[in-house]
């Protein structure tokens, strides 16, 4: 197999949910006792999660020198695992020194959506995803009608991930999320994005009678095929 580079780390439980996940799908194309060929690379998130509501500006340059370090390892190919990240990602892309293909969560989205003949589709995430628009932006320019949540469930979507983001689960979210999107299903979604890395860890399929599609999944798979070619 080709080595998969991940910059992860942002945040640790959701990074060991992909891991497991590169795991999975590598077992389940070659059997057991197969496993995937990662470069992990987990960053201090700090640094940039503190300039995401005051300093944004700043962020491009951090997140191209934690690319850089990743891509001096030589990897195959490369996904980054926090959606919100790829808005610094389209900034700095021209600029790495490294060109190996990068597996990008807001297209890979947007082709199996499209792909999917989905016209209607929710948007969650982070409250900073959920509003800037870049995540959003590429979906409607693909002829999509993008929903995202009302102001007190994007808080309160918000104040889920920072607890899942630090580790804490509870029973309360899954049936918050329940109730939450059997309300947009009855309004005509067909489909939700869970464009935050941590919400997978509290919504499945088995939660939602809309289609799930899963940005890190997706990054997943498509970084596991091209390993596997």
């Amino acid at each position: 197999m080709k080595l998969i580079g991940v910059l992860g780390g942002t945040s640790w439980p959701s990074t060991l949910l992909l891991y497991r996940r590169f795991n999975e799908l590598v077992q389940d194309r070659l059997g057991h006792p197969h496993s995937a060929r990662l470069l992990l690379y987990s960053i201090e998130h700090h640094a940039i999660k503190s300039r995401y509501h005051h300093g944004w500006d700043e962020i491009p340059a951090l997140l191209k020198r934690e690319a850089e370090e990743l891509l001096s390892r030589r990897p195959d190919c490369w996904m980054i695992a926090n959606n919100t990240l790829h808005r610094a990602y389209d900034m700095i892309a021209g600029e790495l020194s490294a060109h190996v293909p990068f597996f990008h969560a807001v297209r890979l989205t947007r082709a199996r959506l499209v792909e999917l003949g989905t016209k209607r589709v929710l948007l969650f995430g982070t409250k900073f995803t959920m509003e800037d628009g870049f995540f959003a932006k590429p979906l409607r320019e693909a002829g999509l009608e993008v929903l995202v949540p009302e102001p007190e469930e994007r808080d309160r979507i918000q104040a889920i991930q920072t607890r899942l983001a630090s580790g804490e689960m509870n029973d309360e979210s899954p049936r918050y999320f329940s109730g939450l999107l059997d309300r947009y299903h009855r309004s005509g979604c067909e489909a939700v994005i869970t464009a935050c890395t941590e919400l997978p860890l509290v919504i499945d399929q088995g939660r939602t009678p809309l289609l799930l599609v899963d940005p890190l999944d997706l990054q997943a798979r498509a970084c596991t095929d091209f390993a596997k070619s």
